[in-house]
């Protein structure tokens, strides 16, 4: 355990423990942590109360008693929660050693800042936060879905970020195996992880170790998710006037068809703004990736079909007044295309990725190239076509787009 005194000679820098008595005779004071750096000082009051004879002035440091067990118990309890904060603003003064100066209010931030703690959930909490604030609303939910799988590994215990090792990351991964988690989605919470762990690294909350070289983190072949052509025109076609609902979602699954595949959350946030010189221009909310796409007269009539039942400029009814979550409007969707498929008589439901994984494959089948389907959806990873080509023309992908939704 740590001291309650500690002299640290980099940069000058010490910690002390002291009590602040009660003006109160007979009242409990308080701890307070002395942050000490370059002959500056910095006060934290803490949570924790004792009494004048419960602490030595000479030492610093709690006296036990010996008689009154309860007591003895609870200033145990002060003792290693105290020793705790300590650590934290030990680690939090090693992380900024790596810098050759460093202020007293910096070190006080960094350890009052719990994203910069040094801890891993906090520290990954303030990613999915900024995730949010960037609109990534997807990213933050898959980041959200990691944190609490790997939260439930540790059975909810917080740790270091430098705690994290090869051997570690190996047990979460064979715990995944156990609990019969795909090889996909394991894969998937161990690539988010390690993007975790290396913007870690990258703030100097750890030393890089690479712990992620032994795991799992491709893409496994999985089941088709497309369909033909044939299907997409009897979705087209389907008589679904009795319900405005289903209306819609077909009509969103046919949108996303017309425009290369484009995601739900994209779809729901298009806004009328974004349509200039009859082409259609978003940003793609999970890699940031500008796309540009030539508005169709199919996907026009789509628009002008809502045009009136839209909120605050955006291009289609996907947000009401009294709902603006992306994430619900998205389970609504989803269980509309389900009862579509009944309607359809499917065997497998169709779902918000059918719709791009359907013109991606009938792109391939149509023979357009490789390079010009990876462009037109937008992939921007080492996982995707996009490697062939850096950068092809709008005309040809539009020639390609027009071809594919002309059935």
């Amino acid at each position: 355990m740590l001291s309650l005194l500690i002299q640290l000679f980099t940069n000058m820098a010490s910690i002390k423990v002291k009590l602040r008595k009660s003006t109160v005779k007979e009242k409990e004071g308080v701890l307070i942590i002395q942050v000490i750096n370059n002959r500056k000082v910095k006060c934290l009051t803490t949570r924790f109360h004792i009494f004048s004879h419960e602490w030595d002035m000479k030492k610093d440091q709690v006296i036990l008693h010996s008689t009154n067990k309860e007591r003895e118990a609870y200033l145990r309890g002060i003792i290693d929660a105290l020793d705790k904060e300590l650590r934290r603003l030990d680690k939090c003064r090693e992380i900024l050693d790596k810098k050759s100066i460093y202020s007293v209010d910096e070190w006080v931030e960094r350890y009052t800042d719990s994203s910069l703690n040094g801890n891993i959930f906090s520290f990954m909490d303030s990613l999915i936060d900024s995730l949010k604030a960037e609109n990534r609303d997807r990213t933050a939910a898959i980041y959200s879905v990691a944190r609490r799988s790997f939260y439930a590994f540790t059975g909810g215990a917080d740790m270091l970020i430098e705690a994290i090792d090869a051997g570690l990351i190996r047990r979460y991964e064979n715990y995944l195996k156990v609990r019969q988690v795909s090889m996909n989605t394991s894969s998937c919470y161990m690539r988010i992880w390690r993007a975790v762990y290396n913007r870690a690294a990258e703030e100097g909350l750890t030393p890089q170790r690479h712990p992620f070289r032994c795991v799992y983190t491709g893409i496994a072949k999985t089941a088709k998710r497309a369909v033909n052509e044939a299907l997409i025109m009897r979705l087209k076609e389907l008589d679904l006037r009795d319900s405005k609902g289903l209306s819609l979602a077909r009509d969103l699954f046919m949108f996303s068809f017309y425009t290369r595949g484009m995601s739900f959350i994209d779809m729901a946030n298009l806004k009328r703004s974004y349509m200039r010189h009859g082409y259609l221009t978003y940003t793609r909310s999970k890699t940031q990736q500008t796309l540009t796409i030539r508005i169709e007269p199919c996907m026009e009539e789509i628009i002008e079909r809502y045009r009136g039942e839209t909120l605050d400029g955006f291009l289609l009814p996907v947000f009401h007044p009294g709902n603006r979550d992306a994430s619900s409007s998205l389970r609504t969707y989803n269980k509309r295309l389900l009862r579509i498929s009944v309607k359809l008589g499917l065997d497998k439901s169709l779902t918000s990725y059918v719709a791009r994984h359907t013109w991606a494959t009938l792109a391939m089948r149509k023979g357009i190239p490789m390079n010009v389907i990876s462009e037109g959806m937008g992939h921007e990873n080492e996982h995707t076509t996009r490697i062939y080509l850096a950068s092809i023309g709008q005309s040809t992908i539009d020639h390609a787009n027009a071809q594919i939704i002309s059935l």
